[in-house]
């Protein structure tokens, strides 16, 4: 096996929870190769989780609103970096492109069988065939045995924010401990739950006493008004109040999460949250709550395989799954964050 890279460049541009577990890679390789230079190119809704990133030396952001007209710009950029490796994590043709145009003498995609849009054609170098079912974090650390470290140990972290932090502890002191925390949005829409069904399973939470917040981003705020208009007043509401970096701070202070198949889910995953996942036609095999031999206990709620199947989960399912898992957690203290 060839020794490590002196720079490496990775491409995984989106979304939140795909760059999320693609961090492994990145930290896998700052591990074993300490002096190894890291680059890493991103869209804008992933860049806060890449900027400052402790396993990182290198961010270059390729905006999506202009793509074409900014890609001779980064072009430009990326061969200035002079990389010796470019790994594409995302197996997409705009991806693959992208690494084949970075000017690295190396270029290392997924195998055939696990690319997409003939992804594979445009790199000189591919994984061995894997099964495509297997969790996105393993398949993203098969990369790294790809290049000689044998045993990649998971680990998740995410750039350091003070100020987020901050936030996030005066916020639960305010609400006198660990929220649980109910995350409504999906980027796409078929893996939303009905957000009536949250404010209805936040009404039926809410005389055990725990906090409860409600949480989303800015395109979520008319499904968190009707969620708020069956929760009553015992919620919280956070949907479109806060930026990437309080989000990860607040979930990683939270008791418990509830989340679609969404990049909140893996926020608190990756932080070792428990999560209450709820999964429509998606594969949770592939893309559920991670977790290392059962820790968290995240529990996975699987409506079937079809484009309308999270109507088909009960708001009682939901109950009982989170009430479950309360019972296993202390209800005094919080964890400390995992980095």
């Amino acid at each position: 096996m060839p020794p490590l890279p002196e720079s490496v460049l990775v491409v995984r541009l989106g979304a939140i929870g795909d760059v999320t577990n693609a961090l492994v890679f990145a930290e896998a390789l700052r591990e074993h190769a300490p002096r190894t230079r890291i680059g890493w190119v991103v869209h804008p809704l992933a860049l806060p989780l890449v900027e400052g990133h402790p396993a990182l030396d290198r961010v270059h952001l390729w905006r999506r609103e202009r793509s074409l007209r900014a890609l001779p710009s980064l072009v430009r950029e990326l061969r200035a970096e002079r990389y010796e490796l470019v790994v594409d994590l995302q197996r997409i043709a705009k991806s693959a492109l992208l690494a084949r145009l970075c000017g690295a003498p190396r270029s290392l995609g997924y195998d055939r069988g696990r690319s997409k849009e003939g992804s594979w054609l445009l790199h000189r170098e591919r994984i061995p065939a894997g099964d495509p079912h297997a969790h996105m974090v393993e398949q993203y650390l098969e990369f790294a045995r790809h290049l000689g470290i044998p045993d990649p140990g998971v680990r998740h972290r995410f750039p350091p924010d003070p100020r987020a932090e901050a936030w996030a502890e005066a916020r639960v002191a305010e609400w006198g401990g660990a929220p649980i925390v109910l995350a409504i949005g999906a980027s796409k829409p078929k893996n939303r739950w009905p957000a009536e069904r949250f404010g209805r399973l936040a009404r039926s939470l809410a005389p055990a006493g725990w906090p409860l917040v409600l949480a989303g981003g800015p395109g979520d705020r008319e499904a968190g008004g009707l969620a708020l208009a069956q929760a009553g007043e015992e919620v919280h509401d956070l949907v479109g109040r806060t930026d990437l970096h309080q989000l990860i701070a607040l979930l990683g202070r939270a008791r418990l999460v509830v989340s679609a198949d969404s990049g909140p889910m893996h926020l608190a995953a990756a932080q070792e949250r428990p999560v209450v996942a709820l999964f429509g036609p998606a594969d949770p095999r592939r893309t559920g709550p991670w977790e290392k031999d059962g820790g968290c206990g995240h529990r996975v709620i699987h409506g079937g395989n079809g484009d309308s199947t999270m109507d088909s989960i009960p708001v009682e399912e939901v109950e009982r799954a989170v009430l479950d898992l309360l019972d296993r957690k202390p209800r005094s203290g919080t964890p400390p964050p995992p980095y």
